[in-house]
């Protein structure tokens, strides 16, 4: 089904037009995960989500884009807050007023089962539904693109919604709008699944997709896929870089004076970034550290570092001090929380803020690990069973199912669902946490 014409006037050309493709906002994200025990860094983080819808708009506006495509999750809640829903409102009003249009698929996050408060929208604020709906987008008299997209009737949907999208060859340039998991990728919920080989025997030309965290070009062209990635990282696994893509497409084959085109068209594509606060991993490695201080010293340097690398953006880190060295034990006494405290004096939140969320121990005790494990002794045995863990999917899996079961006999669900949630990594991070304690423990003995 194809809605009503939108007419805009921009200096693009006939068929030429721009767009910015963002997606997964998260308005209203709790950042649950943290322990912000400071007053200005909580506030900063609480605002977050706005800003940076609010620097998409920006983008629209500095960019002169002819309209802007949201991919899904633009809440984090289906329960979405009324203040969120103003926020919204007035961010995409203001859009409204300078000509941009603004096309709003709903995902699992935000899908249309869930609360939504009474607006009064702008003709330019466009919602798609639960079955594929199709707008075309004019441009100085010229149709020259059209918009295709769907919304999640309800949280989970295990249907795979391309299927439903067409493009005949003589339309013009058309962009989908699609929340979803291409290639069964094992590290997001696997909502509306589909295949690359689906996507472009759709006819579709550039495919705006959200529900992956991370900026990805699939494609990068006949068709274009792409995923925008989140505006703004909520957590420590979303590092880098966050923000949306300023896609401009010349000779699209629009339809212009009762003419027919036909679809296609050069695609350019530039990621913007528009997170506030950027999260960074910094591992410091205590190798050839013989105090405290010189870890605390590294750690400012290695937070001075990226910070700047960040253009001056707020920034956030998770320290994860790695290696072997003297210091090993003397962290082991207080914990990181002693040198958490030590650390953030220096990087107190102001405007512009430098926040640690964590400091993480992966250290281990200052001993030639492969002689211990030549020793042939219990030692050796437990160094041998780490190393068969981390070399072996299957061994690891063994120990994540292991977690699962003991944690959720003892705390419920919302462990059991986090640990089936770490990643590959975080569980090799674990193992080697445990190998620690557990040498710590031995050598220990073995010394009194």
């Amino acid at each position: 089904m194809v809605e009503g014409v939108l007419s805009l006037s921009k200096s693009a050309g006939s068929t030429g037009f721009c767009f910015v493709h963002a997606a997964d906002v998260h308005l209203d994200s709790p950042f649950s995960s943290m322990r912000l025990d400071s007053p200005e860094a909580a506030e900063a983080f609480a605002g977050a989500a706005r800003a940076s819808l609010s620097a998409i708009a920006r983008v629209c506006i500095e960019e002169e884009a002819d309209f802007l495509v949201l991919s899904g999750d633009v809440f984090d809640s289906e329960q979405r807050s009324l203040r969120a829903q103003h926020e919204l409102w007035t961010i995409l009003g203001e859009l409204a007023e300078r000509g941009v249009h603004t096309y709003v698929a709903f995902g699992n996050h935000d899908s249309l089962s869930g609360w939504r408060s009474a607006f009064s929208w702008p003709d330019e604020v466009h919602f798609f539904g639960p079955e594929v709906s199709t707008y075309p987008v004019v441009v100085n008299g010229c149709e020259a693109a059209r918009v295709s997209g769907i919304s999640y009737p309800q949280p989970s949907v295990a249907d795979n919604l391309s299927l439903a999208f067409r493009k005949d060859p003589g339309d013009p340039f058309t962009v989908g709008v699609l929340h979803c998991n291409v290639g069964g990728d094992t590290r997001h919920a696997n909502y509306a699944p589909c295949t690359l080989a689906d996507l472009e025997a759709s006819g579709i030309d550039y495919w705006a997709l959200g529900h992956v965290h991370e900026p990805r070009i699939l494609r990068a062209e006949s068709p274009a896929i792409v995923y925008s990635g989140c505006a703004q990282g909520r957590n420590p696994r979303e590092t880098g870089e966050h923000g949306c893509f300023v896609v401009r497409v010349a000779g699209g084959g629009g339809h212009c004076g009762g003419g027919g085109g036909v679809g296609g068209g050069r695609v350019e594509m530039r990621f913007v970034p528009t997170d506030v606060i950027r999260w960074h991993v910094l591992d410091v490695m205590i190798d050839g550290m013989s105090t405290v201080d010189q870890v605390i010293d590294e750690i400012r340097d290695g937070v001075a570092r990226l910070a700047m690398s960040s253009n001056m953006r707020s920034c956030a880190f998770r320290v994860r001090l790695l290696g072997r060295g003297q210091v090993h034990r003397e962290l082991a006494v207080d914990g990181p929380e002693a040198l958490l405290a030590a650390a953030r004096e220096a990087s107190p939140p102001g405007d512009r803020f430098d926040w640690i969320e964590c400091v993480q121990d992966l250290t281990g005790p200052d001993v030639d690990r492969e002689a211990l494990k030549a020793g042939g002794s219990l030692i050796s045995d437990l160094l041998c069973l780490a190393d068969e863990t981390r070399s072996d999917p299957a061994r690891l899996a063994t120990v994540r199912g292991a977690l699962e079961q003991r944690l959720g006999s003892r705390a419920g669900r919302g462990l059991t669902r986090l640990v089936r949630e770490l990643s590959d990594e975080e569980m090799l991070q674990i193992i080697a946490r445990a190998e620690s304690l557990a040498l710590d423990l031995l050598l220990g003995e073995a010394d009194s």
